[in-house]
């Protein structure tokens, strides 16, 4: 479908004439289509589409067709809260590739710059202009270095440039990853190994924490591993679950330091790191594990660099969490929950709000928009989830978390937009799975 359809495609939504009540229908059909003739005129010019932008708000959802018979596509949309068009699709832009298994994108979108996602089954990146939202323009993959394979989490550097985890030496999956930092252009700007003395299937990047001030990376080591319809998965050793972090020098990749997590024989709380994040104070890392112990680690230097349990979340599947002023934001996929914790004194981590969802919702990825203090949450790519993205409305001075009951698709007596359709923009190709998602701001 050309760039444009998206436009006419939401355009062609009449369900919006079914809001307007009262008054002569005679007038509001003609009234309608003087204006429409002007919103077509204006909305063939990029000038026209970057207009309807000003003062709304936008989410891009990096997305999988799920029986991967189509290419797996960028999804945006509209988060104005005050728009009739609250929770809708409104534009897609495809890759022209299947099976990449779209999965982390950049945490948070910077304007100006391209979104970098990664297509991890498919040991793929790519890149998306969002200059304009409602016509996402894919710009191409990116080549990684070829000592470095599999793609994981990316993170926009305060110079412009995106650092991003690699979770393996080739295409077989081996270890170890390691670290490459990456121009806008696509272009590799300089990579390391994350090489160490602990056995190479250890020692997987999994996802950052970038501590500018003190010219300091935390890495977190866990093995993501390939979905099992991948054609090489029969092929793949079984790996030992992760348990360490390390830490770098951020200005050249330098590898100071790796240390191993340790819990009690009766916790697995140190299992599978995944999540480190930098505090408000610019120089506190805390870390989340799959196996849901939260960590704080002790100093940025070789001879303090290791980390104490401070929180237990008693659950599994503990995935992307948020760090918003003195709070931290965690979504648990094993209880259904997003909890929020005050960690204003870091050691001493006190819960003071939760979401509770359905046996269906398996909360795994969340997002955060500044301008209307909200959080999106998407469930883990899992087969009994749903294909469905939910919002959930956030109180900075309190930490108080809510659903959003208006966000949802049209007619529907359930929140979230579901992803389980037929129709998109670009094209009728059926359900697809939502992963990365940022709003673009």
């Amino acid at each position: 479908m050309h760039e444009s359809a998206s436009v006419f495609w939401n355009l062609s939504r009449l369900d919006k004439f079914k809001r307007l009540g009262g008054g002569s229908v005679s007038l509001i059909v003609a009234g309608a289509a003087c204006l429409a003739g002007f919103a077509i005129v204006a909305l063939l010019s990029d000038d026209g589409l970057r207009a309807q932008d000003h003062g709304g708000g936008y989410l891009a959802a990096w997305s999988g067709d799920e029986d991967r018979e189509d290419s797996d596509f960028l999804a945006v949309i509209n988060v104005d809260s005050s728009s009739l068009d609250y929770g809708q699709v409104v534009s897609t832009s495809s890759v022209g590739e299947r099976s990449t298994n779209p999965h982390h994108t950049e945490y948070s979108f910077t304007a100006g710059h391209p979104l970098f996602a990664s297509g991890f089954a498919g040991n793929r990146m790519f890149r998306f202009d969002l200059s304009n939202p409602l016509r996402p323009r894919f710009v191409g993959a990116v080549e990684t270095p070829s000592a470095l394979a599999f793609s994981h989490s990316l993170e926009r550097l305060p110079n412009g440039n995106v650092l991003v985890t690699m979770q393996a030496r080739n295409e077989h999956l081996d270890g170890p990853g390691g670290m490459a930092e990456f121009r806008d252009d696509g272009t590799v700007v300089q990579w390391a190994s994350a090489d160490a003395d602990v056995g190479e299937s250890l020692v997987r990047p999994y996802s950052l924490a970038p501590v500018p001030g003190r010219d300091r990376l935390v890495t977190a080591s866990s093995v993501m591993g390939v979905p099992p319809w991948h054609p090489k998965r029969q092929e793949l050793r079984d790996e030992s679950l992760g348990f360490h972090l390390q830490l770098w020098r951020l200005s050249d990749l330098s590898l100071l330091s790796t240390v191993a997590l340790t819990a009690s024989r009766e916790s697995e709380a140190h299992l599978l790191p995944y999540e480190p994040r930098l505090l408000d104070d610019g120089e506190t890392v805390l870390v989340t594990t799959s196996r849901c112990g939260l960590w704080r680690v002790r100093g940025l230097e070789i001879e303090s660099f290791t980390a104490d349990l401070v929180y237990d979340f008693e659950g599994r599947g503990c995935a992307v969490p948020l760090s918003i002023g003195r709070f931290w934001i965690q979504s648990i996929a094993s209880t259904h929950q997003v909890v929020v914790l005050d960690v204003g004194d870091s050691g001493h981590p006190v819960e003071v709000s939760r979401v509770q969802f359905n046996e269906r919702q398996l909360p795994h990825w969340l997002a955060f928009d500044e301008r209307e203090s909200r959080v999106v949450m998407v469930n883990a790519p899992a087969p009994l989830a749903e294909r469905r993205i939910w919002m959930l409305d956030f109180d900075a001075a309190t930490g108080q978390l809510t659903l959003d009951e208006r966000f949802r698709d049209v007619g529907s007596e359930q929140p979230g937009v579901n992803f389980d359709r037929i129709e998109w923009p670009h094209g009728s190709t059926g359900s697809a799975i939502p992963h990365g998602s940022v709003f673009l701001n």
